[in-house]
């Protein structure tokens, strides 16, 4: 794997966690239902060795849980973890930019429908406290709880919305309306 960022920053965090092609693809997998070594191996196309390294990192950062199907400990399988369930929205909005930037509309390869209705899932974006779907240019990072002195991701420490504030005043994400 590659070497780790390390700036107090919530995407280079996240990204040391699921950030490798391998990952991603794994992950995508388990998403799917796939639970099983030798599903992750054929689905994906990554060699073993990569494979059980990838596995690994995810059981260690909590994103995977692996579960003994076996005897004595010789066949596992690994699921999400609740962790691993809260990415959802992160497989779902690449599937979107995939389906939107790189095949365009109507070339789609899969899509996400709701298994009831069989509707498709709207993509997700952020949007504002009156509901509106916001630009880039209408958000802006503002220093959480957790921000360390002497980083500068990009905004002024000490602007006008603080900490506490930023928490309360942050856009959630739903989808489009």
């Amino acid at each position: 794997m590659t070497l780790r960022h390390t700036q107090p920053c919530p995407i280079a965090a996240t990204v040391n966690v699921i950030g490798d092609h391998w990952s991603m693809l794994i992950l995508r997998e388990a998403f799917l239902g796939r639970t099983r070594f030798g599903e992750f191996e054929r689905h994906t196309g990554i060699a073993k060795n990569l494979l059980s390294q990838r596995l690994g990192a995810l059981v260690e950062h909590g994103v995977l849980q692996r579960q003994d199907v076996g005897h004595a400990g010789k066949r596992f399988a690994y699921v999400l973890s609740e962790k691993g369930e809260a990415l959802l929205p992160v497989m779902m909005a690449m599937a979107d930019w995939g389906n939107a930037q790189i095949y365009g509309a109507g070339h789609e390869p899969v899509m996400s429908v709701e298994k009831k209705s069989g509707v498709r899932v709207a993509p997700l974006w952020p949007v504002g406290a009156d509901g509106r779907k916001l630009a880039r240019r209408d958000m802006r990072m503002v220093a959480g709880p957790g921000f360390e002195t002497g980083f500068e991701p990009g905004f002024e420490p000490g602007s006008e919305v603080g900490a506490d504030q930023a928490v309360s005043k942050s856009a959630a994400v739903s989808p489009i309306k």
